[in-house]
């Protein structure tokens, strides 16, 4: 009895040509400028880099800025603030003022702003109420835990664009 054996041409490797090479540059390149697309329009949709809506005006007040920060350091206030976050998420915030003398400031506006350092969703502006003499509260919802910038803001109800005394700092809570 004899058996056919099936005698196969061995197959032949497949040749690089100047079209495979063409096509798989375009496809690589093609997928590395999409996902780049895609964070950029990720990276701008949640953090637009804006730290003011015109950075033009923001300069023509810039000598008052100065002049602002000057008054604020020759008054020698001294304001201290103090946030306690719960662990449903709500703060309490205590500022207390006194002046170089030492005695309460009383009667002005006092402002809270929490804002993220990264995403402008979460961002709050708590204006606080005087409880005792000097010393202004507030309560507020949704603290997350992380990093936050305190700005503290002290105005004259008259001059509320440009604030006696503005102090901003940088908090963090945990979980």
């Amino acid at each position: 009895m004899t058996m056919a054996v099936d005698q196969k041409s061995p197959r032949k490797p497949r040749q690089i040509t100047g079209r495979m090479v063409l096509f798989s540059l375009l496809g690589f390149f093609g997928v590395v400028a999409a996902v780049n697309a895609v964070m950029i329009y990720v990276a701008l949709d949640t953090f637009p880099g804006l730290e003011v809506d015109s950075s033009y005006k923001v300069s023509q007040r810039y000598n008052k800025e100065i002049a602002k920060a000057k008054a604020q350091a020759a008054l020698n206030w001294s304001v201290d603030a103090a946030i306690e976050r719960n662990g449903d998420g709500s703060a309490h915030i205590r500022v207390v003022a006194t002046d170089k003398t030492g005695a309460p400031i009383t009667g002005e506006m006092v402002s809270v702003k929490l804002h993220r350092p990264t995403i402008t969703t979460a961002d709050q502006d708590i204006l606080l109420s005087e409880r005792t003499a000097g010393e202004y509260v507030a309560n507020t919802t949704d603290v997350g835990a992380g990093n936050w910038n305190v700005v503290v803001e002290i105005s004259e109800r008259s001059d509320e664009e440009f604030p006696i005394f503005r102090s901003k700092n940088k908090i963090f809570f945990a979980e």
